[in-house]
């Protein structure tokens, strides 16, 4: 179950990607005792991003996050493609970077 503070920030990172990426479509998919929405562009069903609750973590995931310009260095993981941004580490100093990365996720489709 989702505390009422991770189901607060859930809520305002939909409302921030809605805003960082407007054009995009948003699905729900299950993702085990969490919740997770994927963003595609509109003409496509490939994810871009992925934002994952899985408590007491807030993820968003970038699939293609290996290519991504990352100056402030906000980008995590060693998969081969993709790399993540972890939510709750993410002050509001980071917004910039992260809107950016964002930006440059959804220009590469």
């Amino acid at each position: 179950m989702f505390s009422a503070d991770l189901a607060a920030h859930l809520s305002a990172a939909r409302l921030f990607l809605r805003s960082a990426w407007p054009q995009a479509t948003e699905r729900q998919a299950a993702h085990g005792a969490g919740r997770m929405f994927l963003y595609a562009a509109p003409d496509s069903t490939a994810a871009v991003l992925r934002l994952i609750a899985d408590p007491p973590h807030l993820l968003l995931h970038f699939a293609a996050g290996v290519g991504l310009p990352d100056p402030a260095g906000l980008l995590q993981g060693e998969g081969r493609r993709g790399r993540f941004v972890c939510l709750g580490a993410v002050g509001d100093e980071d917004r910039p970077a992260l809107t950016a990365l964002i930006a440059a996720a959804t220009a590469a489709n």
